[in-house]
């Protein structure tokens, strides 16, 4: 009941600074058979790629964690920081599995990095150059675990342009969740969001200042159904819009 709850409440269109822009997001998710706690409706209970859609789920066939996707369609690169790693499980002070999340995920920054921070880049121009020419990602969905204010998500066109930056400190507001809470659905939400075709993305980056960022069950998609704008601003009245950071362009 929750997800259809998150759904009916928190469906809105986002507005940026400029009129002419918009993501919509929602918050609803299924719930998945391999034990990974929330996946996007998209991918279903199966978990797993169809069509035109793609999922990563950090847990590579021979039982560690790791890339699921080819390298050739998937480019993940540490930008800052201390990088990123894959585990099970929670490590005090180091990382904490999303809620019910007994598989594999991805985090940062890494363990025995020395750093307290990491930017990492998330990079599907080699999926996208085997979808046809001008082929962009208009679909992003990603089980995001015990949120913190210290947390954002970027994404940038095939120019290297910032499209929208979704903060930690947003989403938390949003349904009064508490920063690191490791068990609370307030804090270990399912965020799925819809770009128009004018900011539709390439790439994305987990920025963090402090350990950590814990992610899983990352779906992109491209020509997927938007859902209906005035749906969503009905849903979404008296309830006051997910704030969207926008920031200078990538150098």
């Amino acid at each position: 009941m929750k997800n259809a709850i998150y759904s009916a409440v928190a469906a809105l269109m986002v507005m940026s600074a400029s009129a002419a822009q918009a993501v919509t997001i929602t918050y609803d998710y299924a719930t998945p058979s391999d034990g990974s706690g929330k996946t996007s409706q998209l991918a279903g209970a199966g978990n797993q790629s169809t069509g035109n859609v793609f999922v990563e789920t950090f847990d590579r066939a021979d039982g560690t964690g790791g890339q699921t996707l080819s390298s050739s369609q998937l480019t993940i690169t540490p930008i800052s920081g201390g990088g990123f790693g894959y585990a099970k499980g929670s490590l005090d002070g180091v990382y904490a599995a999303p809620a019910g999340d007994v598989t594999h995920f991805a985090y940062g920054p890494n363990q025995g990095s020395g750093s307290s921070s990491a930017e990492v880049n998330f990079n599907y121009a080699g999926l996208l150059s085997t979808l046809g020419t001008n082929a962009s990602l208009n679909y992003f969905g990603l089980y995001y675990g015990s949120i913190d204010t210290f947390n954002d998500v970027t994404f940038y066109n095939a120019q290297g342009g910032v499209i929208q930056t979704v903060t930690g400190t947003d989403l938390i507001t949003r349904f009064n969740g508490v920063s690191g809470d490791q068990s609370a659905d307030s804090s270990n939400i399912y965020v799925n969001l819809f770009f128009r075709p004018e900011e539709q993305f390439t790439s994305f980056s987990f920025t963090t200042t402090s350990p950590a960022f814990e992610v899983d069950n990352l779906v992109v998609g491209y020509q997927v159904d938007v859902p209906e704008p005035a749906s969503l601003a009905l849903l979404g009245l008296g309830l006051a819009g997910l704030g969207l950071a926008r920031r200078r362009n990538k150098k």
